[in-house]
């Protein structure tokens, strides 16, 4: 459950940080960062989908 908080604070200090503070470059770069996140999930999946196909 420590670990959960872990990965669930990191991003958000991590943007808190990035923004030095301010509530609209914080949010900003949440959404960023979560556009980030969904395109590296897409290329795992892509990779793991085309590594499991028999050539």
């Amino acid at each position: 459950m420590t670990l959960l908080y872990v990965f669930l604070l990191l991003p958000l200090a991590l943007a808190i940080v990035l923004a030095r503070g301010e509530p609209v470059r914080t949010i900003s770069c949440l959404g960023a960062m979560g556009v980030g996140c969904v395109i590296a999930c897409l290329s795992v999946a892509s990779l793991l989908r085309h590594r499991a196909r028999p050539t």
